[in-house]
């Protein structure tokens, strides 16, 4: 049996651990993240230190920009916004996001073919378009979802004169995969897609663009204007931006912002 003095100090130690409980619930701060496809593997990857450092809990929520764009601008709240810049500066002008802005990573986009196969030349125009129209199947992002190397491959076809000719080859991939797998198996001729979701595919090589069709885009992190958690979502983006997040983006083919 407990002495009174036991049952005291047993009371003591409850009170403290209910305590440290309640004031650990009070700090802990949620962050409703949204972010276009660019970022996707590497806030997967960061995802869990974050948590662990912070004691905040990430909501994720990944999705084509045009996706985004229709969710944000309808009124839909989230803390952290990932997005493409033109469409980080549409949210900006829009009220949408505060002046608390990031840049996180620079993406380019090009093709993907086969390592061990032919390598077309598409350093000019031309050989682009001979490139296009010798493939048979081309895998692509879904340009009527807003996804931007869809929307991107669109306007070059569109500029090479090719757009119609063209349509019974395009491919829109389902998923969120990398398209240039499927040309490793055999399964396409060829990917179009960001750099870095075709470098990190083994067995692909990554063509660029002729420089006339470049169009890299920076995506930039930015807080929400009606965040839930202000400090929680400035704590994400300082991560997701910082020293933290860059050895994921490294290791994910992709380069700092």
């Amino acid at each position: 049996m407990m002495n009174a003095s036991t049952k005291i100090l047993s009371a003591m130690l409850t009170g403290i651990a209910v305590a440290a409980i309640c004031l650990s619930a009070a700090t802990a701060g949620e962050v409703k993240v949204i972010s276009a496809n660019g970022m996707r593997e590497v806030i997967k990857e960061t995802a869990a230190r974050y948590e662990a450092e912070s004691g905040n809990k990430l909501v994720i929520t990944v999705a084509e920009t045009g996706e985004i764009r229709k969710r944000v601008l309808a009124g839909e709240n989230f803390d952290v916004i990932m997005v493409p810049k033109t469409t980080s500066d549409e949210f900006d002008k829009a009220g949408k996001i505060t002046s608390e802005q990031a840049p996180l990573i620079r993406v380019n986009f090009g093709l993907g073919v086969k390592a061990d196969g032919p390598q077309p030349d598409v350093s000019t125009a031309e050989g682009l378009k001979k490139t296009f129209l010798t493939a048979k199947t081309i895998l692509i992002t879904d340009p009527t979802n807003g996804g931007i190397s869809g929307v991107h491959l669109m306007s070059v076809l569109d500029q090479l004169g090719i757009k119609d000719e063209m349509k019974p080859k395009l491919v829109p991939n389902r998923g969120n995969g990398f398209h240039a797998e499927k040309v490793v198996t055999g399964e396409a001729d060829m990917a179009v897609q960001a750099e870095h979701e075709i470098k990190c595919v083994k067995g692909t090589a990554f063509l660029e663009y002729p420089k006339e069709f470049q169009r890299p885009i920076i995506f930039i992190g930015s807080i929400g204007a009606a965040a839930g958690d202000a400090k929680a979502a400035k704590s994400y983006l300082s991560f997701i931006a910082g020293p933290e997040a860059a050895p994921a983006i490294k290791a994910h083919c992709l380069t700092h912002g």
